[in-house]
């Protein structure tokens, strides 16, 4: 489930989309009692306008049926049908619209079709949000069966675009059996008929019941209740400014960006997101395919490749590589006496002790095989490897391991090898590493043995 639906960070949200609300809100009171000032008939500011809307709205519902295709909820795909909706009117009442391409609009249009596009726009798209509600029950977002998620996808996208432009083309090439709404760019007689109240009845009636979903819980229906409250807020600029290309007319519009920008905004917010955790979540995979899973050292993998690495890097630097080879002693006994999870604990207890010895970034430990830990020091000569090999050694022996409420002391053998140039293989390295641990264990254990050129 995406966490557009979660409670995570939703006070956040909601402060937030709170603040962005009285801002707007301000901002509209501030204007209301200049919204009638007529201003200049700007010839771009439309098709600006109306690009601008086409493409955050396109866009806004292309990632909600992304969202709706990855995890089949019905709501994402509901909500994208709201702004699709809208597409087909936008155009076409641009398209329509007196002064813009034709004096009196193209598509055959009458002196009513771009008002009439604008009452099913203003309509339509929170009527739509409140269908969206009825994809919940009890709290619960229903989802689409797998097998019919794509049939789906394609209702979400056909019906909304089908009906929008059936309404648009009505509005254009039927706008002589509509009720008359404006005259002269005058708004007067669309205020006084029924049809501005339920545009702004229904703008109210989305909004508080948006308002009152968010509070149940999620994300998304927070953000939904900020751009229905600009979209109310653009059908009351514009009735109360009451005639085009007058201030509140302009402003409008503004707010009518804002509510198609809210949820394009959060969506992408959330992508990024979802992008860093998979940043993270792939990293953290990668470090898993490279640690041993028990002692948390890198593994044979890691070691193969990274000495190659610091063997090439010294051959062309004429550095030292140091390597150790460490082995527990009597392990085998040891896990006979004990038990293999005390055996696994005694691991781990030497493998955190070899990392706390080293202490420079690029020394590093990998678990070699059983019991045996190889330890790589770039740019060390044989006498800071021995030294750091005897530290280790006396480390193992000093801490001892607390099995079953009793302490218990292992100790180390340790073989070191160096190339002095870093000319030598890393197979060549490691095999003359493990000749001198050889030596070591022969010779009693709980030693450091360097290997003899």
């Amino acid at each position: 489930m995406s966490t557009l639906f979660s409670y995570q960070h939703q006070q956040q949200h909601g402060r937030l989309a709170l603040i962005m609300a009285g801002v707007l809100l301000i901002l509209a009171l501030g204007l209301l009692p200049f919204l009638s000032t007529p201003l200049p008939e700007i010839k771009p500011f439309l098709p600006i306008y109306a690009a601008s809307i086409v493409l955050l709205e396109g866009l806004t519902a292309y990632l909600l049926l992304s969202h709706f295709l990855s995890n089949r909820v019905l709501y994402f795909g509901a909500v994208a049908t709201a702004y699709l909706f809208m597409l087909p009117l936008i155009i076409i009442q641009l398209l329509v619209f007196p002064g813009v391409f034709s004096p009196s609009g193209l598509l055959n249009a009458g002196s009513q079709s771009a008002v009439w596009i604008w009452v099913f726009w203003h309509g339509g798209f929170p009527s739509i949000m409140l269908l969206t509600l009825l994809t919940e029950r009890h709290g619960q977002q229903l989802q689409a069966a797998p097998d019919k998620r794509i049939r789906w996808a394609w209702i979400f996208v056909l019906a909304p675009l089908a009906v929008g432009t059936a309404m648009a083309l009505l509005a254009t090439w039927h706008s002589d059996i509509l009720p008359v709404l404006i005259a002269a760019n005058s708004y007067q007689q669309l205020l006084r008929s029924p049809y501005a109240i339920i545009v702004w009845l229904v703008n109210s009636l989305a909004l508080l019941l948006m308002i009152r979903r968010s509070k149940a819980g999620g994300v998304m229906p927070v953000w939904l209740s900020l751009a229905l409250f600009a979209s109310l807020l653009d059908v009351t600029l514009t009735l109360l400014a009451g005639q085009r290309y007058s201030l509140g007319w302009y402003a409008a519009r503004v707010s009518s960006t804002c509510s198609a920008t809210v949820l394009l905004g959060v969506l992408l917010w959330e992508m990024n997101r979802l992008y860093r955790d998979v940043q993270k979540d792939n990293e953290q995979l990668y470090q898993l395919t490279l640690r041993d899973a028990l002692t948390g050292c890198f593994n044979r993998r890691y070691l193969d490749k990274r000495l190659s690495q610091e063997l090439a890097m010294a051959a062309r630097q004429q550095n030292c590589v140091g390597l150790l080879l460490l082995d527990v002693d009597h392990f085998k006994r040891f896990n006979d006496r004990y038990g293999h999870l005390a055996g696994d604990q005694c691991l781990k207890h030497v493998a955190s002790l070899m990392q706390a010895t080293l202490q420079r970034p690029a020394d590093f430990v990998a678990r070699y095989g059983g019991e045996e830990f190889v330890i790589v020091l770039p740019d060390t000569d044989i006498a800071g490897a021995m030294q750091v090999a005897e530290r280790m050694r006396r480390m193992v022996q000093q801490e001892a391991i607390m099995i079953d409420s009793m302490l218990v002391q292992v100790t180390a053998s340790l073989g070191v090898a160096v190339s002095e140039d870093g000319k030598m293989n890393a197979a060549d390295l490691i095999n003359r590493a493990d000749q001198a641990l050889y030596q070591a264990k022969a010779q009693g254990r709980n030693q450091v043995q360097l290997a003899t050129i």
